[in-house]
């Protein structure tokens, strides 16, 4: 009550205002400090009538550590109670107690919308921390164990109820920002077992206002399809592609899904970039951070690229590519503006080259990356620069990818299936720090406490920005030479 200005003291609501300021205020004054905000009225009940009064702020100051709020009283017909302007001042323990509390009202309010994801068997804090001693633990427990995912005919099950799925499995179905809604996102996902794991990929990256697009594999279990279905059936944004492929590596069925989801996308008229998935990923940012880093690339492509790395000889049999365009390996995996889609879609030199890469081997490792790597042909948000990907001028943050050779050679602290790292509990303090997206790949039976950890972690970092306790450094992306280097949209 010290840190309260005399003419407050003198005030006749003097002893309802504290108790006031604790319930009612502790959300607003918070936002104050925080966002800055200037839209003020606080409701006090006056002492005789316990009618009540409103406090206008008129503006405000915050110095040393504490919070002044400047304004007068007025009644609730309307009349100026106090001529003279009345102030409030706020030392630090208050408004620390305020934030405090308006900070556990959020989290309350968050995990009933989203309930908890915490794993109780191991600490993933230790393992991010890379502990010796725990990591050595929980190797010594999964050795034990076997991980028994939930199988598809429970989703069947669950899915004839929507809304308690949802509730269930923990499904954000609000925005949160009003950043992340005016910002929607198109992604496709392309899965062929798994269900599970499926869903809780498509968990963490849910939200109402993006757009999915699932591809399951033609050859995939009738179970498997039946229970995507259903999830599918859930919700009004995520839908299934209009044909089903049997994708076979190294074909063009591996690009063919792609392309089919992006024309059901394009149907859609809100989403800024398009971002394709499997279903043995995770993601690394929050949906609010995709939102953060895709704002800052402003139009420009996210791929992979290398002409010196490339294995010329998957081009021989096609003959020359048409329209100039030089050959460039990449990844499948993009991020990339709705121009660039576009144009895969409706423009007569992509066609073209699609027909060409038909005939290419790996088709889907040449189709997006060579329409980015060339600047002749005025793709939106394609590189102008060397197309060659490396860690310091053209990073590949679409995806991190541990292949163990340059430039994605990094320990593998899981197990290399065909040169790429399956990622383990050992890999948790180096995927806690990456500037990557999503990360590749994950498997549900080996070492399972990884891909939980990863899941803890995406949940933390969702409800800390939700609250209002985390922050996101941009700073690297904008330095970034694809984001400097692009045809303009």
């Amino acid at each position: 009550m010290a840190a309260l200005s005399p003419i407050l003291k003198n005030s006749p609501v003097f002893k309802y205002v504290v108790p006031c300021l604790f319930i009612s205020l502790f959300g607003l004054l918070y936002y104050v400090v925080v966002y800055t905000k200037l839209d003020l009225t606080v409701l006090v009940p006056t002492k005789s009538a316990f009618e009540k009064l409103q406090f206008i702020a008129s503006g405000y100051t915050f110095s040393n550590q504490s919070l002044h709020l400047y304004g007068s009283y007025m009644s609730k017909d309307g009349r100026v109670t106090s001529h003279n302007e009345t102030f409030i001042s706020l030392d630090s323990d208050v408004l620390e107690g305020i934030r405090s509390r308006y900070i556990r009202a959020k989290q309350i309010e968050f995990e009933h919308m989203c309930p908890r994801i915490h794993v109780t068997s191991v600490s993933c804090s230790a393992l991010f921390d890379g502990d010796v001693v725990e990591t050595e633990r929980v190797k010594a427990v999964m050795t034990k164990q076997t991980r028994q995912q939930k199988p598809a005919e429970l989703y069947i099950e669950l899915t004839q109820n929507c809304d308690t799925f949802k509730r269930k499995r923990g499904y954000i179905t609000k925005t949160l920002t009003e950043e992340e809604e005016h910002f929607p996102l198109a992604f496709t996902l392309l899965m062929f077992k798994d269900v599970e794991q499926v869903d809780r990929l498509l968990r963490a990256v849910y939200r109402p206002q993006n757009y999915y697009c699932l591809h399951v594999d033609s050859k995939a279990e009738a179970k498997v399809k039946d229970a995507m279905r259903g999830i599918v059936g859930c919700f009004d944004n995520v839908f299934f592609s209009s044909r089903s492929v049997d994708v076979q590596w190294g074909t063009y069925s591996v690009l063919e899904p792609e392309i089919i989801c992006m024309e059901e996308l394009w149907k859609y008229k809100k989403w800024k970039y398009f971002i394709n998935l499997t279903g043995q990923e995770f993601p690394l940012k929050t949906n609010f951070e995709l939102v953060k880093i895709l704002k800052v690339y402003n139009g420009a492509n996210d791929l992979e690229g290398t002409v010196q790395r490339a294995n010329r000889g998957r081009f021989e049999k096609a003959g020359d590519p048409p329209h100039g365009i030089t050959p460039v390996k990449g990844s499948v995996h993009i991020v990339v503006n709705r121009g660039f889609v576009d144009y895969v879609l409706h423009n007569k030199t992509a066609q073209d080259f699609l027909a060409w890469v038909k005939n290419v081997d790996v088709p889907d490792e040449t189709f997006f990356t060579s329409l980015n790597h060339n600047a002749h042909l005025r793709v939106p948000g394609a590189y102008l620069g060397d197309p060659e990907t490396d860690r310091l001028i053209k990073p590949f943050l679409a995806r991190f990818k541990n292949w163990g050779n340059e430039p994605f050679d990094w320990p593998c602290e899981g197990q290399r299936v065909r040169l790429i790292c399956i990622f383990g509990i050992g890999d948790l303090p180096l995927l806690r720090s990456r500037p990557e997206l999503f990360t590749n790949k994950f498997y549900w039976d080996y070492q399972p406490y990884a891909l939980d950890c990863m899941e803890e972690l995406h949940y933390n970092r969702t409800r800390d920005e939700y609250l209002g306790v985390r922050s996101f450094d941009d700073s690297y992306y904008k330095t970034l030479s694809f984001v400097k280097n692009k045809v303009p949209l």
